[in-house]
C-alpha cells in the first residue's frame, strides 16, 4: 500500500484537528500550553520527593525486574536534551564511571539475586559514545550479576556512530552481549533543523547506520522522530517521516518537542529566536503521522509508539505502563529514576556527587518517596491510560474499590470534555485525550502531592541551573503564563 501524499495527509490532519476544541479545553484547564506540557514519567514527581532510606528499596522487590543503565556521556550538547550528561569526558572519567556502576550494582546483589530480568535498557546521554573496549567492560560486569539471555535488551545509538571506523565492531560487541533491540535518535531528516538542534549528525549518517544495522542482521530497530521542532514546517515534518519509511523502518517513537526551562531550546522559544509550531500546528503534525502510519499498517502502542502490523513495540514500554505496580524498575547510574518496593526514587543527578557517594560505599539515592495506597491508585490510572487503558474490573480487584468511587469527579470532567471513553469495561483515552495526556495525568495528582510540589518549587532560587527543576519531568509546578515563562527563561 502506498503512503498518503502530502496533500492527503495534510487534508486528513486538518479535518481531524477540528475535533480538538482547544478553547473549551483551555477554559477547563485540560490543555497545557506548549511550553508547559510534559508527560508524567514518575509519580509522585521529583519535586514531591524528600529524603529516603535506601534500605526501603530492598524490602519488597518483585520476582521479575527491569533494569536501566544510564550512560551520561555525549559528543555534543543537543539543545533540547535535559537528561544528565557530560560532554567529551576523558577516558579516565569514563573508566571511573564504569567502575562506579559496578560498585553501585554490588549494593543490591543479595536482594536482586534470582530475580528474572524482563528488560534492560541502556540510555543516556549517548550509550554508543563508549568505545568497544568500554562496552565489553560494561557488559562483562553486568553478566556477572544478571542473566540477560531471555530479556529484551535495548540500547540507544547515535547516528554519528556511522562515521566511527569501528562502528561494526561496537555493534558486534553489543549483539554478542545480548542486545536485541536498538533505538536510534534521528529526530528529523531536515539538515537545517539538525544543525539548530546541535545534533552532531547528518542525514547521510542515519542512512549509513540503518544500512549497517540491516546488514548485521538487526531486526528490532526503533527510531525516534520529533515534531514541533524549531523551523520545522508541515512539509518538512511529512518529508522526514516518509524518508524514514522509505528506509523500511518498522518501529517509531513519534513525539512532540517538550520544553524544560533549563534547555537552550526553551530559551530559543522564549526569545523568539526561531519559528516554532503552535498548538494547532502540533496537533496537525500529530494527525499527519497517525494517518500515514495507520494507512501503512502500523498500530499504536503506548502513547507515541508505533509498530508494523502485529509486532509488539517494546516489552519495556508495556511493562512500564501496563504492569501497573507489579514491576520494579531498578536504575543504575547518575540521575537514574526507579520504582522498587512501592517507592519512587531518583539517583543523584550530579555526576561528581554520584561518584563520591558510590565510591564511599553508599547507594546514591538522591530523592524518594514511599507510595501510599492513594498514590498507587493514581499512578496506576495515569500510567495505564497512556497504553492499553484501565480495565475497571482489574482496578477494583487490585485495590478493593471501584475507580468511579475513587475518581468519579475526575472521570466526569474528562468524559464531558471528550478526553476519555469507557467501552466494554475499559477506560481509555480518546484522540483528544492522547494529545492532552499531560493535562489528563495532572488531573489525577493528589492535593497533597501538588502542595509538596508547590512548596519545593517555591524554594528554587534559579530555575536555569537548579537540579530539581532540570530533572522533574512532570507538568506540575510549571510556569503558569507566557509572561512568567519569558521572565524566567531570560
Amino acid at each position: 500500500m502506498r503512503a498518503p501524499t502530502y496533500s492527503e495527509a495534510l487534508e486528513f490532519a486538518i479535518d481531524r484537528s477540528y475535533d480538538i476544541n482547544l478553547d473549551m479545553l483551555r477554559s477547563r484547564n485540560l490543555h497545557l500550553d506548549t511550553h508547559n506540557d510534559y508527560l508524567v514519567g514518575t509519580y509522585p514527581p521529583l519535586k514531591a520527593m524528600g529524603d529516603l532510606n535506601a534500605e526501603k528499596l530492598l524490602l519488597q522487590v518483585s520476582s521479575s525486574i527491569d533494569l536501566y543503565f544510564h550512560i551520561p556521556f555525549c559528543d555534543q550538547y543537543c539543545t533540547f536534551c535535559h537528561f544528565a550528561k557530560e560532554i567529551n569526558p576523558s577516558s579516565g572519567r569514563v573508566e571511573r564511571y564504569l567502575a562506579a556502576l559496578d560498585k553501585e550494582m554490588s549494593w543490591s546483589d543479595a536482594a536482586l539475586a534470582g530475580r528474572v530480568v524482563e528488560t534492560a535498557f541502556f540510555g543516556g546521554g549517548t550509550p554508543s559514545f563508549l568505545t568497544n573496549r568500554q562496552l565489553e567492560t560494561l557488559f562483562g560486569m553486568i553478566s556477572r550479576r544478571f542473566d540477560l539471555s531471555k530479556s529484551e535488551v535495548s540500547f540507544e545509538l547515535h547516528p554519528s556512530l556511522a562515521k566511527q571506523v569501528d562502528a561494526a565492531d561496537r555493534i558486534s560487541t553489543l549483539l554478542r552481549a545480548g542486545v536485541n533491540r536498538f533505538v536510534l535518535g534521528v529526530q528529523s531528516l531536515d539538515p537545517t533543523i539538525l544543525r539548530i538542534l546541535n545534533r552532531g549528525h547528518h542525514v547521510d549518517e542515519v542512512v549509513q547506520l540503518v544500512k549497517l544495522l540491516n546488514e548485521m542482521g538487526v531486526q528490532n530497530l526503533s527510531l525516534d522522530l520529533m515534531y514541533g521542532l524549531p523551523q520545522q514546517t508541515l512539509r518538512s515534518w511529512y518529508d522526514s517521516l516518509i524518508g524514514l519509511l522509505d528506509m523500511g523502518i518498522e518501529k517509531f517513537n513519534v513525539f512532540p518537542l517538550m520544553f524544560k526551562s533549563t534547555d537552550p531550546v526553551a530559551r530559543h522559544l522564549a526569545r523568539g529566536r526561531y519559528q516554532f509550531a503552535g498548538a494547532k500546528e502540533r496537533i496537525i503534525m500529530h494527525f499527519m503521522a497517525e494517518h500515514i502510519l495507520t494507512k501503512l499498517g502500523y498500530r499504536h502502542g503506548p502513547i507515541f509508539y508505533w509498530s508494523k502490523q502485529s509486532q509488539p513495540h517494546s516489552i519495556q514500554q508495556s511493562r512500564k505502563y501496563d504492569s501497573w505496580n507489579d514491576n520494579n524498575l531498578v536504575p543504575f547510574g547518575v540521575a537514574g529514576f526507579g520504582y522498587m518496593s512501592q517507592c519512587q526514587f531518583y539517583n543523584e543527578a550530579d555526576l561528581d556527587r554520584y561518584l563520591y557517594r558510590v565510591e564511599e560505599g553508599e547507594k546514591p539515592v538522591w530523592k524518594g518517596v514511599v507510595l501510599s495506597q492513594d498514590d498507587l491508585m493514581r499512578r496506576t490510572v495515569m500510567f495505564a491510560l497512556r497504553s492499553s487503558g484501565v480495565l475497571l474490573s482489574r482496578f477494583e480487584r487490585e485495590f478493593g474499590v471501584s475507580i468511579e468511587k475513587c475518581f468519579g469527579r475526575e472521570l466526569e470532567l474528562l468524559n464531558e470534555a471528550g478526553l476519555i471513553c469507557i467501552s466494554n469495561g475499559l477506560l481509555s483515552l480518546t484522540a483528544a485525550g492522547t494529545i492532552n495526556s499531560g493535562a489528563v495525568s495532572l488531573l489525577f495528582f493528589s492535593n497533597n502531592i501538588l502542595e509538596r510540589i508547590a512548596y519545593n518549587d517555591s524554594r528554587i532560587i534559579d530555575k536555569r541551573t537548579d537540579l530539581l527543576e532540570k530533572h522533574d519531568y512532570s507538568p506540575a509546578a510549571r510556569y503558569g503564563s507566557s509572561a512568567e515563562m519569558q521572565v524566567a527563561f531570560r
